[in-house]
């Protein structure tokens, strides 16, 4: 597989774990494991499968039956008291559900190329691909997968392996080009979306080639610079549209470190049942500009998550066009962006590495696997009819 170097570095830290993937997530089991653990007669396991592990659909392979919670701590019935998972302790990593055994790796195969890399809602993955220099040197190396949980993305729109492949080249150098903001990246994410859309309408997809020069020439005659210094600064746009998103209350799930960063972004922003904007857009604008004097920090490790992403989700490939896949990276990048500022506004100084990573973990712990927030993201867009590229770069703000 092709990696980033910080996987090859990665280690379940088991019962030492921050916020374990075993708690407040639903924990489906394909049906072939499914058909295993209700035959399975081990004495350390076999009475927690019979009070704990039930049907869920029986149609479907990837979600046959399910996991329960323990009502006591919402963890899996079947995570023990030293942290550790009953059926990896006592049947092995190969006894696992498809689910618990993947996670935190998320693996593609990319027309005959496989790769991984790790989803950030783990906090060690969280760790590693935040604050190593090195962790997106891409490697080869040798893993082990299941090939139902491998995502295959073929040819689509139109366009050539080749050509999907130069442009996932050149969106993960434009995120390691120095002297480069995040603004000034995302917005040339976006007109390099606007532009593969319109090929696919006009059929001139054979011509990838050539916009990837233009873009690379944007970028190195620094006329990016140009066009993010003719954004409009005012913040009201974006403020307003995050927080309706993050919302006055958490999510009944969140617990621990979540439900701690959670708070504290509502407290240092001043999110209240009220919702009043005009006070939350003071303290961003305070939080922000504190982020703004970590020398950099912040912004490069947020660009490490933003390239993760674009790694991990086949950017622009896996969503119906490069536009609806950018407004997802953009109304993540916003939410993440606001969960900064008030952690920030909320210690009263700028963060250091640690708060960022924790930050960036749960945010992802909340809000990546949520198909429920996508949709309500894509929604209050369509209904405020910010569609557009020039209306999506004042969230940028």
């Amino acid at each position: 597989m092709l990696i980033p170097r910080y996987v090859t570095e990665f280690q379940c830290p088991g019962g030492d774990c921050v916020d374990t993937c075993c708690a407040t997530w639903s924990i489906n089991v394909d049906k072939d494991t499914f058909q295993r653990y209700q035959s399975e007669e081990h004495p350390a396991v076999n009475p927690l499968l019979k009070q704990f592990l039930v049907q869920d659909d029986k149609e479907s392979d990837a979600r046959h039956g399910k996991i329960k919670l323990r009502s006591t701590d919402f963890c899996c019935g079947l995570h023990s008291g030293d942290g550790l998972c009953v059926i990896q302790k006592n049947l092995g990593e190969d006894a696992l559900s498809d689910t618990c055994y993947i996670f935190p790796r998320y693996v593609v195969q990319f027309g005959d190329r496989f790769e991984q890399s790790l989803t950030l809602s783990c906090p060690e993955a969280a760790r590693l691909a935040l604050t190593r220099d090195t962790a997106f040197q891409f490697v080869s190396s040798d893993f082990t997968t299941r090939l139902a949980t491998t995502t295959v993305v073929p040819s689509v729109r139109g366009f050539s392996m080749d050509a999907m492949d130069e442009v996932r080249i050149f969106l993960i150098q434009l995120f390691q080009t120095p002297g480069l903001t995040n603004t000034e990246r995302l917005i040339t994410v976006g007109w390099l979306c606007q532009q593969l859309d319109t090929m696919v309408d006009a059929g001139t997809q054979a011509v990838t080639p050539v916009l990837m020069e233009e873009m690379r020439t944007m970028i190195e005659t620094g006329s990016i610079h140009a066009s993010a210094s003719q954004l409009n600064t005012q913040q009201a746009t974006s403020v307003t549209l995050f927080s309706i998103l993050f919302g006055t209350k958490s999510p009944n799930e969140a617990k621990g470190v979540q439900l701690d960063i959670l708070d504290r972004v509502r407290s240092g922003l001043g999110i209240t049942s009220e919702l009043s904007l005009e006070r939350i857009s003071e303290n961003y604008r305070k939080g922000m500009q504190l982020l703004a004097d970590d020398r950099g920090l912040c912004e490069k490790l947020v660009s490490r998550y933003l390239l993760n992403d674009l790694v991990r989700e086949v950017f622009p490939w896996t969503q119906a066009s490069a536009m609806a896949h950018y407004r997802r990276l953009l109304t993540r990048y916003g939410i993440l962006r606001l969960m900064l500022a008030g952690i920030a506004a909320e210690e009263g100084r700028a963060l250091g590495e640690a708060p960022i990573v924790r930050t960036v973990h749960v945010f992802c712990r909340i809000y990546q696997h949520n198909m429920a927030f996508s949709k309500r993201a894509e929604s209050l867009l369509a209904r405020s009819e910010w569609t557009q590229l020039e209306q999506l770069y004042a969230l940028l703000n």
